[in-house]
């Protein structure tokens, strides 16, 4: 009902810290409230909002629907670079949209794309539940094939000079550290979401996690929750 009501009053936009944010119906209520109620992502928005360089340009893996984009966006300055990747198709519009709102003009790039290694494409699980969506575990559920990218492919030249990256890919962050440590070489500034369960299923823990950090220079500054800061030593 609270939702109902909001959209009479809103339409289907919310406000996030001060941003409007647009959420399409089908999606899960769980996530308008979050919104709502000014928890959705707050660690990992805290952090952005503590460390990242307005004039370095940022990678975020893991865009789901632009609503941390959003405020990301909004601290950028308007022409400094910022790509975005988001595996779900589905989502990829309304991602770019809200990423676009604070500052229409902005230098941005949306890419549909999942981060993988050794592979050309990655089978992609996908419903209205976007917390659920992961790549695919082989049972029965609706999936999509989607191009894989590496995190250094998506580093360009003009990033040489330092980059910010920003992840949440649901434990392929792992995969990140363990296959891509070339591509941390120009990266001043990481936030990660750690996943510990997914690491669990994979026979790995946070431990792992934390040690590949270490094993490619990555040094740990600040923490909330399991939304993880670090900087290349």
């Amino acid at each position: 009902m609270r939702v109902a009501l909001h959209k009479q009053r809103h339409g289907g936009f919310f406000n996030y810290h001060g941003l409007d944010v647009s959420i399409p119906a089908e999606i899960n209520f769980s996530i308008k409230k979050a919104v709502m109620n000014s928890t959705y992502e707050e660690p990992e928005r805290l952090l952005v909002s503590r460390y990242v360089d307005p004039s370095l340009p940022v990678i975020e893996l893991g865009g789901s629907l632009g609503i941390l984009s959003s405020y990301l966006s909004n601290i950028l300055n308007a022409d400094t670079a910022y790509t975005i990747v988001e595996a779900n198709p589905n989502i990829v519009d309304i991602c770019r949209e809200n990423a676009l709102r604070p500052k229409p003009k902005r230098s941005l790039t949306v890419i549909n794309a999942a981060i993988a290694y050794d592979v050309d494409a990655v089978r992609f699980e996908i419903s209205d539940n976007i917390l659920g969506n992961k790549i695919s575990s082989g049972d029965n559920v609706a999936t999509v094939d989607v191009p894989a990218r590496t995190l250094t492919s998506l580093v360009s030249e003009a990033m040489s000079a330092g980059y910010t990256l920003v992840m949440d890919i649901e434990g392929s962050e792992l995969d990140v550290l363990e296959h891509d440590a070339e591509a941390f070489e120009n990266c001043r500034l990481t936030i990660v979401e750690v996943h510990p369960k997914a690491y669990e299923r994979r026979g790995k823990s946070e431990a792992d996690f934390m040690s590949a950090a270490k094993s490619i220079g990555l040094k740990q500054i600040d923490r909330i929750e399991n939304s993880v800061v670090f900087i290349h030593a």
